[in-house]
């Protein structure tokens, strides 16, 4: 998850000089201030603690700190880590009771990079750093006979930026195009996925833009904030998403969560569509598949389209394993073919909670999901049902919303009304630009 981060060392420097016929000498130290290095080359600002900055000595015994960057082995813990860089077992002890009110070390990663420090001079430990996630990061260093633990927020720069893309093939390969990472993507997905599938409604010269935060530490791309506002092109159809109150409503104010998802699935595709009539590829003979199958990976994480509780859960015939869930309002929903189950009989779930994985078990002939769902026992096409919708923005929001909504449409009319245009508009530094390919 951490490929690298970089701390650079603490130097001490000290110089002096003596003026003719005077006994007073004139020193300086300057300790410079650490910085990690995380994901991808990007790095992140890591706390000067107390203890880090060293006492004026005398100048020819001026310590210096002396960095040990390591990852933590296949099940190892950190009091082995911490032992096995020298620490003592009652030092190690105390180390790791001292952290149990910020944060359990328990959870350390196999893989995951952490720092250590000691004084060069007597080789004594200073300080440990380890990134907790791309947020926040847990320091602990000694003061006297304690140790000291904090969690911190790395220092981002925020950057809001206009983007914009047609799309030929993929949402993917389009945000790929505009030189942006996948994620982007994902997100985009989750804005729409319940009025869009991406599997199957998009096509060709459908396009996209959007105004989103960008995090950058130290001038390096880090991760992405929120999307504040996306409009999504879909067969002349502009579908818009304002962000409010930590969700996404349309312009009229309507909820873009709905009770439903479009689809249990993310990025795959259908591989046979509801019918009366199908030539079963097993069994072949014509009968309904009343259903959607979706071809996919084997272990592809299938989710609930809707919050509801299990009915049943485990091997049904030819549809292999496969899970039943009830809904609200006379819905339930039907998952087979699965590899493996991850929810259990009576289990009250949310909507997106893992329901299993793609398999190809019962009659199938490869790995894939067939889908299906229903309302008061009737069969209904996944790709053409009407489903309910969430709650919109609260009458006594709206005008807060209103405000919100056409100040984040200027912006991003305004910066995509030219190629290449370029603004201030966050915190520091901000930009933001238009790309088309």
């Amino acid at each position: 998850m951490i490929s690298s981060f970089k701390l650079r060392t603490a130097r001490v420097f000290s110089g002096h000089r003596f003026l003719f016929g005077a006994a007073a000498a004139i020193a300086a130290v300057l300790l410079a201030v650490p910085a990690l290095r995380f994901v991808k080359r990007q790095r992140y600002p890591l706390p000067v603690s107390e203890a880090s900055v060293a006492p004026v000595l005398h100048l020819s015994a001026l310590p210096k700190l002396q960095e040990i960057a390591d990852v933590f082995r296949k099940n190892e813990t950190i009091t082995q880590a911490l032992i096995r860089h020298g620490l003592t077992k009652e030092d190690t002890l105390r180390f790791v009771q001292s952290t149990h009110s910020v944060y359990s070390l328990s959870k350390v990663i196999a893989g995951r990079e952490f720092k250590l420090h000691f004084w060069s001079h007597n080789g004594a430990f200073n300080d440990f750093i380890y990134a907790i996630d791309t947020s926040k990061y847990l320091t602990v260093y000694r003061s006297g006979g304690q140790f000291v633990p904090q969690i911190k927020s790395f220092d981002y720069e925020t950057r809001t930026v206009a983007l914009t893309a047609d799309i030929e093939e993929n949402l993917f390969l389009a945000i790929e195009q505009i030189g942006e990472q996948a994620q982007l993507a994902y997100s985009m997905d989750d804005i729409f996925k319940w009025d869009v599938d991406f599997n199957t409604d998009i096509r060709q010269g459908d396009s996209f833009q959007m105004l989103v935060e960008k995090k950058y530490l130290d001038g390096n791309f880090v991760r992405y904030g929120d999307i504040l506002v996306a409009d999504l092109m879909v067969h002349n159809k502009r579908l818009s998403a304002f962000r409010f109150q930590k969700d996404y409503y349309d312009p009229n104010g309507k909820a873009l969560r709905k009770a439903f998802l479009k689809s249990p699935l993310k990025f795959t595709r259908i591989s046979s569509r509801f019918t009366t009539a199908r030539l079963h590829p097993i069994l072949k003979v014509v009968r309904p598949h009343l259903g959607v199958d979706y071809a996919a990976p084997t272990g592809t994480p299938v989710s609930s389209v809707a919050a509801g509780k299990v009915i049943s859960a485990g091997w049904d015939g030819g549809f292999g394993n496969s899970v039943l869930v009830h809904h609200a309002n006379g819905y339930e929903s039907k998952y087979s073919h699965l590899l493996r189950i991850a929810v259990h009989s009576g289990e009250q779930i949310g909507q997106g909670a893992l329901i299993g994985e793609v398999g190809a078990t019962g009659l199938a002939t490869g790995p894939h999901l067939d889908f299906r769902l229903s309302l008061y026992g009737k069969p209904q096409n996944p790709t053409r049902a009407i489903l309910p919708d969430a709650e919109p923005v609260p009458p006594a929001l709206f005008a807060r919303f209103v405000a919100l909504r056409d100040g984040l449409r200027a912006q991003l009319d305004q910066l995509t009304a030219e190629e290449g245009a370029t603004a201030t508009l966050s915190q520091s530094a901000s930009s933001g630009g238009k790309v088309r390919k």
